[in-house]
């Protein structure tokens, strides 16, 4: 345990060697909602520590350790979550994973020492909760957790002789009254009563005077009115001592909205009203209202939205079905991935981004439904940590995102792993290492530009040639020359461009269309070069023309290879 002051230890028993005691559900589920709740440092801020199905050595060393080499400013609360057994005498035992009913003496932890160590620790503050299970029967699919003849309070009567005087104060708070069943559902869940306590301390609703600070006292009457809805047969009990009011402090209680104000008389009236026609005018108003800044204001606008969602006009519950599922929580994150963790190791927190209207930020609550995962509401939306790394392997969980305009859940991931040499080994995986790098990419070499500048300089010549020197009407007015000089003069441009280019560097002069494209070209130009050799070969100027364009197709082939090679290694 850290050194903070507030010091909790769950003990929860759900399996036992001795036939004649009933495995139980509650238990384990106990142990993780009060766990979560007391561990809550805006809640309970307590060091929370959890024994789980401990034999008889094993809690009385646990017990009397907890107790042990306290301070007087600490505050200390057992929570014991088991069977309960007595003897002929009457006196209470908590049963153990190895307690033998006819040998409770020697198998099982009497009440008296646990009360002997509580009133012998110099912590200012020490509690007991008892949700004790007797003798377990099942009738209507309830496990009963009583026996009628316990009377919890003569277990502790030398604390109650002796805490009286005292400057310290102890407290025993137990599930149920002398004649009466402590009961557990038949579903694995918290039992009744520490389901009950847990909702009365993670909501505030147990703080009844409002000053923000829930008492024991306070705690009991809550979880007895709670209790009375959900089997009117079982009254905890509370037992105090010390000079301390009557009363012990044990949680924050966190924030809580109040009653809300009622809707403008406008707005209400068209609510109310018959007309389904007012009834959408009022869906209207009440849209501002919900997304408004007024907390209060914004939640009766809720409510009253949730009541027209059902109406009888198909119409006006389409429309504030709509409403409501606008001002639902938004998560950025369909998913969370935690990546790969090793154990006994921190894991830093992660927040989960909500966003929506301001009544959504104002009553978000979220809790995680797995015990090694802590979700808690932060400022931007929900914190999220790994409270206690589970086994070595994949672990999945959902965090849900509860507000007054809907739920939100988000999966959890994480991966689980062993240290071993400074890395983090995956369950049947080798330690992972990153990729080598890859190799450095050699520079692409300068590409050569003078094919394309001769072959520019070598068309411009032939055209010449043929305007000054020969017969322009011989020259271009039969097919060939019409198929040519057009060639011609695309070629001298495009050469001209590719020069440049080549001389920049430009990306486009290495790429495969470039390379198609010129490629096409030089075919053309040397398709008429060919068809010139039989029409032009009458004099020395034409003579020279065609071996110019000859030049020019030997140097624009020579710069389509260099173009197609620049491509292919780029």
């Amino acid at each position: 345990m850290t050194d903070r002051p507030k010091k909790a230890l769950i003990v929860v028993t759900g399996t036992y060697g001795d036939s004649r005691l009933t495995a139980l559900r509650a238990p384990p589920q106990d142990a993780a909602a009060l766990a979560e709740v007391l561990g809550d440092p805006t809640i309970g801020d307590f060091d929370v520590a959890v024994l789980r199905d401990p034999g008889c050595q094993e809690l009385r060393e646990a017990v009397e350790e907890f107790f042990a080499e306290r301070a007087a400013e600490h505050t200390l609360l057992l929570h014991f979550s088991c069977h309960g057994l007595k003897d002929g005498s009457g006196t209470l035992y908590l049963a153990t994973k190895d307690t033998r009913c006819v040998r409770l003496a020697s198998t099982a932890v009497p009440a008296e020492f646990v009360s002997g160590l509580m009133l012998a620790s110099v912590a200012r503050r020490a509690v007991v909760v008892l949700d004790c299970c007797y003798a377990g029967a099942f009738e209507r699919g309830i496990l009963t957790r009583a026996d009628t003849d316990a009377h919890v309070e003569d277990s502790f009567q030398t604390l109650g002789r002796m805490g009286g005087g005292s400057q310290r104060g102890r407290a025993v708070l137990a599930a149920c009254g002398a004649v009466e069943f402590a009961r557990e559902g038949t579903t694995a869940a918290p039992s009744f009563f520490t389901r009950t306590l847990v909702k009365g301390i993670r909501s505030g609703d147990a703080d009844l005077d409002g000053d923000g600070e829930i008492g024991l006292t306070e705690l009991h009457e809550y979880v007895c009115d709670e209790l009375r809805e959900l089997t009117p047969h079982q009254t905890p009990r509370l037992w105090v001592f010390g000079a301390h009011g009557g009363d012990l402090p044990i949680a924050r209680a966190p924030a809580r909205l109040a009653k809300p104000p009622p809707l403008p008389e406008e707005v209400a009236a068209h609510v109310r009203s018959r007309s389904p026609t007012r009834r959408l005018w009022a869906i209207e108003d009440l849209e501002s209202l919900l997304h408004g800044d007024d907390i209060g204001l914004a939640l009766a606008a809720a409510t009253a939205l949730e009541r027209l969602s059902g109406d009888d006009s198909r119409r006006v519950a389409d429309s504030a079905g709509k409403v409501m599922s606008s001002a639902r929580p938004r998560v950025r994150q369909d998913s969370l991935d935690l990546g790969t963790i090793a154990m006994d190791s921190p894991m830093p927190a992660v927040v989960i981004t909500v966003e929506g209207a301001p009544l959504v930020h104002s009553t978000l609550e979220a809790t995680a439904d797995a015990p090694w995962l802590a979700a808690k509401q932060v400022t931007d939306g929900v914190e999220v940590r790994v409270k206690e790394v589970p086994q070595p392997g994949p672990h999945e969980a959902r965090v849900l995102i509860r507000t007054a305009t809907g739920e939100a859940s988000v999966p959890v991931q994480v991966q689980v792993g062993r240290k071993e040499m400074g890395a983090v080994s995956l369950l049947g995986h080798q330690p992972w290492k990153s990729p080598p790098p890859p190799p450095p990419r050699r520079p692409s070499e300068p590409l050569m530009h003078w094919p394309f500048s001769s072959a520019a300089v070598f068309l411009a010549v032939s055209l010449s040639v043929f305007l000054f020197a020969a017969d322009p009407g011989s020259a271009f007015g039969s097919s060939a020359g019409w198929l040519t000089w057009p060639v011609v003069g695309v070629s001298i441009v495009v050469n001209t461009v590719v020069s440049l280019r080549v001389r920049r560097d430009a990306a486009v002069s290495r790429s495969m269309a470039s390379s198609w494209g010129y490629s096409a070209l030089t075919v053309l130009l040397a398709t008429g070069t060919f068809l010139l050799f039989g029409v032009y070969i009458r004099s020395p100027a034409t003579i020279v023309a065609v071996l110019s364009l000859t030049c020019a197709c030997i140097a624009m082939l020579i710069g389509a290879i260099a173009l197609w090679g620049a491509a292919l290694s780029g």
